[in-house]
């Protein structure tokens, strides 16, 4: 049974730090990116009450529990549920139907993940790269090529530090 005071994991599933505040508790919260945190109903509760809370707790922040998120009224769809390990597994081996339902249906952070890790695996499917450049924008070759041109300029070398 779900109570006010029963904790919950809550994970930060987007590749960016995500903060909420809840004023009448006098709460702020943080989570780097990838940070699970355990979190009381309740406060799950004052957060979707609060502007653009229901929108983090949908798109960002991934609670583990799908009776908690049926209780709160967020919206689930499959891909909410998808780990950072189910995301790699996509990028690498996944069908280009998964791919694209992941693209139409997942989450922001999600998203967010799936760009970050086509750049860090690297995503080497040109079909796919394609796909998530027409879906939403991201160059995979631009990012590549542009981590290749720092790495240039930096020159491989490490500048002392000066005291």
């Amino acid at each position: 049974m779900i109570t006010e005071n029963t904790t919950y994991n809550v994970k930060n599933r987007s590749s960016s730090v995500v903060v909420y505040r809840i004023p009448e508790s006098n709460l702020r919260r943080e989570f780097a990116p990838g940070e699970t945190k355990k979190i009381p109903f309740g406060e799950l509760e004052k957060l979707t009450y609060q502007q653009g809370g229901r929108e983090l707790l949908e798109q960002f922040l991934q609670i583990v529990d799908e009776a908690v998120t049926q209780d709160l009224n967020i919206h689930r769809e499959v891909e909410y549920d998808m780990s950072e390990n189910q995301v790699k597994e996509l990028l690498l081996t996944g069908s280009i139907d998964a791919f694209l339902d992941a693209l139409d249906f997942a989450p922001m952070g999600v998203i967010d993940l799936i760009k970050t890790l086509s750049v860090s695996l690297p995503l080497t499917d040109f079909n796919k790269r394609k796909i998530l450049k027409e879906k939403t924008g991201f160059d995979v070759d631009k990012a590549l090529a542009h981590i290749e041109e720092e790495k240039e300029e930096d020159g491989g070398h490490i500048q002392p530090i000066s005291h």
